[in-house]
């Protein structure tokens, strides 16, 4: 409900989770096209800051890379900018496009992904991921604010935490304690316990 026009000079901030690069490694590798302004688009820190200078916003613009949780430490880097009031509204999201082979192949040969391609989290036959495409992005307001301005809210964040997982089997295995930890510490942040 918000008109993005209406947001500019305003301390929105954007937060923008990514973690592969397939846009930025195609435009550097056409060498007849490389122009002034592709090394800024290609990069990575553009996903967020175009977003501000396009509609011309004045908070933080952050683009995260925590690879599989990027866009949720998004969320999470938004809802602290909101809570320490840097932000008065916040962008957050995550972006992944597969345009090129070199990231199947590898995660393929690390054993990641799943033969079928179909993720089955949290499922007894879990047996890696499928990789998929896709844009999201949140508006988060502070309740207060967002129940002023008469703003329909869909849901509220009451605790956030991010962690890494530490030393581990391996760097991409996940570790059951260091996400018993994480979840723990963002119930304690909402004031709820984790049943």
């Amino acid at each position: 409900g918000l008109p993005p026009t209406g947001l500019a000079g305003s301390d929105t901030g954007v937060f923008v989770g990514v973690s592969t690069t397939d846009y930025g490694d195609r435009l550097l590798e056409d060498l007849p096209t490389v122009e002034a302004w592709t090394g800024i688009g290609a990069a990575t820190c553009a996903l967020a800051n175009r977003i501000s200078y396009a509609l011309d916003l004045r908070g933080p613009s952050v683009a995260v890379d925590t690879a599989c949780s990027a866009s949720l430490v998004a969320v999470h880097l938004a809802c602290q900018s909101l809570l320490l009031g840097e932000s008065s509204v916040a962008l957050a999201g995550g972006v992944n496009l597969v345009l090129a082979p070199g990231q199947n192949v590898s995660l393929n040969v690390a054993g990641t992904l799943a033969p079928d391609g179909v993720s089955k989290s949290f499922d007894r036959d879990a047996d890696g991921y499928g990789r998929g495409e896709g844009c999201g992005v949140l508006v988060l307001k502070r309740l207060d604010d967002a129940v002023r301005d008469g703003d329909r809210v869909l849901a509220v964040i009451i605790g956030s935490a991010v962690n890494q997982d530490g030393r581990t089997d391996g760097i991409m295995a996940p570790s059951g304690e260091a996400q018993q930890h994480v979840v723990r510490r963002a119930c304690a942040r909402a004031g709820i316990t984790p049943d």
